[in-house]
C-alpha cells in the first residue's frame, strides 16, 4: 500500500477489499481519482477503476502509548529487571492505576528498595539471602533468594531449597543414615531438585569436601 498524500492520511489500495479498509473521509485529492461519470466534472478529472483513496484502519485493542507513557514504560522495565536479578521468582501482578502509571513505577521502587536493605550474602556460597530459618534450639539455615524452605524425606529434617529446586542447607536433627548425630550441611548450587541434584558439598568454612567426610556434617545444637 502507497502513501500518495503529504497533508493527510490517504492510501492507495485495491478495491474490493470489503470490510478491510474503511471508504471514507475522501477530502478534494481524493476526489481527484475517483472516476469521471458525472457530465459536468472538469478536465482536470482523471479515472481510474482499480484504485480508490482510503483511510487505513484504527488498531483494535490496545491504544498507542504517548511519550510519557513510553518513558515511564522504559523506567518501569529497569526497575523489573533489577527486581528480577535480586529475586528471581518475583511476579508482577497489573497495579491499580495501570501498567505505565507512576502507581506502578513507585510500588516497583519501594519493592526494589526492600529487596536491596535485605541483601545479605553467604560467603560460604556468595549467594544472597532473603530468610533466617531457625529451630527452638538456636540453629539457623540460611534461606537464599528466589529460593523456598521445605521439610526433609524425615519429618523432623528441614531444607532450604536454591530457587532450581536443589538443596541449600539441610538439618538433620536426627541424623541420617548410618551417621545419628544431629548435624547440618550446605552445599553450592546444583542441578536440582533436592539430594538427587544437589551441587558440591561445603565445611562451615565455604570449602568444597567429599560429601561422606565429616567435614560435611557440621555440628548443630
Amino acid at each position: 500500500m502507497r502513501r500518495i498524500s503529504d497533508y493527510d492520511d490517504f492510501y492507495e489500495a485495491p478495491t474490493g477489499l470489503g470490510g478491510a479498509l474503511e471508504l471514507r473521509d475522501f477530502g478534494e485529492e481524493a476526489n481527484s481519482w475517483l472516476p469521471n461519470r458525472a457530465p459536468s466534472a472538469g478536465s482536470d478529472r482523471r479515472g481510474g477503476q482499480e484504485f480508490a483513496q482510503a483511510r487505513l484502519p484504527a488498531r483494535r485493542g490496545t491504544q498507542p502509548r504517548d511519550p510519557v507513557q513510553e518513558a515511564m514504560g522504559f523506567q518501569i522495565g529497569r526497575l523489573m529487571r533489577e527486581i528480577k536479578r535480586l529475586n528471581p521468582n518475583e511476579t508482577f501482578l497489573e497495579p491499580a492505576g495501570g501498567s505505565y502509571s507512576v502507581q506502578a513505577r513507585d510500588s516497583l521502587q519501594r519493592r526494589l528498595e526492600e529487596l536491596q536493605r535485605a541483601y545479605l550474602t553467604d560467603q560460604r556460597t556468595g549467594w544472597p539471602i532473603q530468610r533466617f530459618i531457625g529451630d527452638s534450639r538456636g540453629n539457623i539455615m540460611f534461606e537464599p533468594l528466589g529460593g523456598r524452605t521445605v521439610p526433609g524425606q524425615n519429618p523432623v529434617d528441614t531444607h532450604t531449597l536454591y530457587p532450581n529446586g536443589s538443596n541449600y542447607h539441610r538439618l538433620n536433627p536426627q541424623g541420617h543414615g548410618p551417621r545419628k548425630t544431629p548435624h547440618t550441611h550446605g552445599h553450592l548450587e546444583g542441578r536440582g531438585p533436592y539430594t538427587s541434584g544437589q551441587g558440591p558439598s561445603l565445611d562451615v568454612l565455604g570449602n568444597i569436601v567429599p560429601w561422606n567426610s565429616p567435614d560435611a556434617h557440621w555440628p548443630m545444637r
